[in-house]
């Protein structure tokens, strides 16, 4: 039986074991493939590199856990680069687990940070009720509109960086983190527009296409897109992570299907021909 008579008759569960141990392979010792960074993930990046020592921004957090892979690990690298220089931070959002996802980013790059403080660097508001209709709320009172609660459940009165905080317009600037509705749009219509903050978002790649007309327009000043645009964020900021891994998982597992598909045809064609010779 020669070798193309093998590998036409190979188990296809071969191929899957071989699939499977090209993705673990990558997560478990990512090897950094050549990444190239976007305009547009340059752009989120510039904005808050320019931003004085001691900005506040805002960071909704408008995703699911179904969305982590792509969107979780944007947060991680605003954060790291932000408190590296002296930003602060408040998060929260109108997406159920906008709390526990903040939190989690938080417990994740606060110990790289040991002089940064919850409550003076960094604090999470949670989860708020009511949809869209929160954010003009928070323009317009934020205590009142997060009822005097973080997501830990303490007093907003006994949080320094809450007594600087009052309406949402005392961001600096705002990040939006979106995979679905409400999302930048709403933030855009209701407070960005009205109020010239700067907003950038970060997108998963399936609403990247509706993100980008709001790109184009002016209304994002940055976009982050998905996880490529999050493996991109990991490389400025010099702390490559779950992204990068996750490229070059997908990279390799592109690369096998390729050389299966190659192979396929390449078999294809010398069984044709010996049949033919036959």
């Amino acid at each position: 039986m020669s070798f193309w008579e093998k590998m036409e008759r190979l188990d296809r569960r071969v191929i899957y074991v071989l699939l499977i141990a090209a993705v673990a392979f990558a997560l478990i010792k990512p090897v950094g493939l050549a990444i190239t960074i976007s305009k547009e993930t340059q752009a989120t990046y510039d904005l808050f590199d320019g931003l004085p020592p001691g900005s506040i921004v805002w960071i909704g957090c408008e995703y699911g856990a179904s969305n982590i892979t792509e969107l979780q690990p944007i947060l991680t690298c605003v954060l790291r680069q932000g408190l590296a220089k002296d930003l602060r931070f408040i998060t929260g959002g109108m997406w159920a687990q906008a709390g526990n996802l903040a939190e989690s980013a938080w417990e994740d790059v606060s110990a790289d940070f040991p002089d940064k403080q919850y409550g003076i660097d960094f604090v999470n508001v949670g989860y708020r009720p009511g949809g869209e209709r929160l954010l003009p709320a928070l323009v317009a009172d934020a205590h009142e509109a997060l009822m005097g609660r973080d997501n830990r459940g303490t007093s907003l009165d006994d949080l320094p960086l809450m007594q600087e905080f009052k309406s949402l317009t005392d961001a600096a600037a705002i990040l939006v983190l979106v995979s679905g509705t409400p999302g930048e749009k709403e933030y855009i219509r209701l407070v960005t527009d009205q109020h010239g903050i700067p907003i950038v978002a970060g997108a998963v790649s399936v609403s990247v296409p509706e993100a980008m007309p709001l790109l184009n327009s002016g209304q994002l000043k940055g976009l982050v897109m998905g996880m490529a645009g999050a493996a991109e964020y990991e490389v400025l900021i010099g702390k490559p992570g779950s992204a990068v891994a996750g490229m070059d998982a997908q990279s390799f597992a592109h690369v096998l299907i390729i050389l299966f598909i190659v192979l396929g045809n390449l078999g294809h064609i010398a069984l044709g021909k010996h049949k033919k010779k036959a």
